[in-house]
């Protein structure tokens, strides 16, 4: 991958000149191309020429560092300012999905393969504390096929050449060691003159994807979307693409920067920043068999998508509507997962639990209760989920919870949730136990 790095988590401004086409480059504008994961992607105009269409699906330019780009919309200029004189110009900021740097491109234009990183995906594979324990492996990795699909997992280094340096660059307090070492690696570069050696400063993962058909640039975006969402669940943190190269052809030549619009709080940027560790995470990569946890992800995502959206979008914070609208949620979730395991409907909410939460977890859930009731867990639950959901009935339970114990409802329901579909990916269930114990709320008792 080429060593300009646009990151989906930082701030990036180009100011360039824009047009419709390619042949059209008389009829051009200035403007600037602004980003932020929180705003997404904005262009900044100001056109006074009169040949500018008013609207277009996409718009092509050339930016201040000399690459060439793609902006794809659509745009529609109409809805911006006028300014009406001597000249008369359109004024404004326009919105758009997607930037591509390095090329013109039409937004129909399909592409062979991609390569990406997501947020965190360094500490997911490896303990980045510890990388210097890892021996760089050229090619691919691990391979995972899918139905008309395939990922890569590769590894990228960045290096040095210390061909020339290296013996300036080794400590010892032993002199002697030190020269018998230099004798020996001029040895070693007098008998191969030709190599160069390297020294690697980094070493990162990375995904290739390829599908069994070329994909559009919108077609592409979607599909790394759903894989970067189920490390989303993974790592219980926001977790979208990050750095993303597209490539026109199977030769990996000519890779070009695909950014993309992701509009979040600034909650959800900052939790997606905060530093995970690899020990610690819910997760990792040595707890799952990768391949077959994506390929049945793929399958499955699309009867996911709400659970998780509730995870790449989380901004930890809540109040008491948001609080409400979780139980809700998650307790019509934990009926659906009793429907699927084809439990009887008056075990709908204690079935999923006693399955599979760990001691802690169903403790924690009937401590919520017990200072209140005597009632079973199964029906306070659904007598909680019927008070917030339906306009007239008691509002017992409501009278005497507090918003803690809502979002503390909303947390254990969704780990039972989560519990099922990591089931369904293949994970046993000490790991699930481990899950649901690393994230259980406190709660009191």
């Amino acid at each position: 991958m080429a060593q300009d790095i646009y990151s989906a988590f930082e701030e990036h401004g180009f100011f360039g000149e824009f047009f419709h086409k390619e042949e059209t480059y008389s009829s051009r504008f200035a403007a600037k191309i602004q980003y932020s994961p929180e705003k997404g992607l904005r262009l900044e105009y100001n056109i006074a020429d009169s040949e500018v269409p008013s609207e277009c699906e996409s718009l092509v330019g050339i930016l201040s560092n000399g690459k060439k780009c793609t902006l794809i919309g659509p745009f529609n200029f109409n809805h911006g300012g006028r300014r009406f004189g001597a000249v008369n110009t359109k004024h404004g900021t326009h919105g758009f999905s997607h930037l591509v740097i390095g090329d013109f491109v039409q937004p129909d234009k399909e592409f062979d393969h991609s390569r990406f990183t997501f947020h965190h995906m360094q500490e997911f594979f490896y303990p980045q504390g510890h990388l210097d324990g890892v021996p760089y492996k050229e090619g691919t990795l691990e391979k995972i096929d899918g139905n008309g699909w395939n990922i890569e997992l590769e590894n990228r280094a960045l290096t040095n050449d210390v061909t020339n340096t290296l013996t300036n660059l080794i400590i010892t307090d032993n002199k002697e060691a030190l020269s018998e070492f230099s004798l020996a690696f001029d040895k070693v570069k007098g008998d191969f003159p030709s190599e160069s050696f390297l020294l690697r400063k980094s070493l990162e993962f990375l995904f290739k994807y390829t599908s069994d058909t070329s994909k559009k640039i919108k077609d592409i975006s979607l599909d790394i979307n759903k894989i970067s969402s189920l490390f989303s669940i993974f790592m219980d943190r926001p977790t979208f693409p990050d750095e993303v190269k597209i490539y026109p052809n199977a030769e990996a030549k000519k890779p070009i920067t695909l950014l993309s619009s992701i509009h979040l709080e600034s909650r959800t940027v900052d939790l997606a920043k905060s530093n995970p560790s690899h020990f610690f995470m819910p997760i990792n990569r040595n707890k799952i068999d990768l391949s077959s946890a994506i390929s049945t992800w793929l399958e499955l995502h699309d009867s996911y998508r709400v659970l998780s959206t509730t995870f790449q979008y989380e901004t930890n914070y809540r109040t008491l509507h948001s609080a409400y609208s979780d139980v809700v949620l998650f307790s019509t979730n934990i009926e659906a997962v009793a429907n699927d395991l084809g439990m009887q409907t008056s075990d709908k909410y204690e079935g999923p639990i006693n399955k599979y939460g760990s001691d802690e977890l169903k403790a924690a859930i009937k401590n919520i209760f017990l200072s209140h009731n005597s009632d079973s867990l199964g029906k306070n639950i659904s007598d909680l989920r019927n008070e917030l959901a339906h306009v007239g009935r008691p509002k017992k339970l409501i009278k005497i919870l507090d918003i803690n114990d809502y979002v503390n409802v909303s947390r254990i329901l969704k780990l039972v949730v989560v519990s099922h579909l990591l089931e369904q990916l293949g994970v046993t269930q000490n790991v699930i136990h481990e899950y649901q114990n690393k994230l259980i709320p406190d709660v009191r008792s």
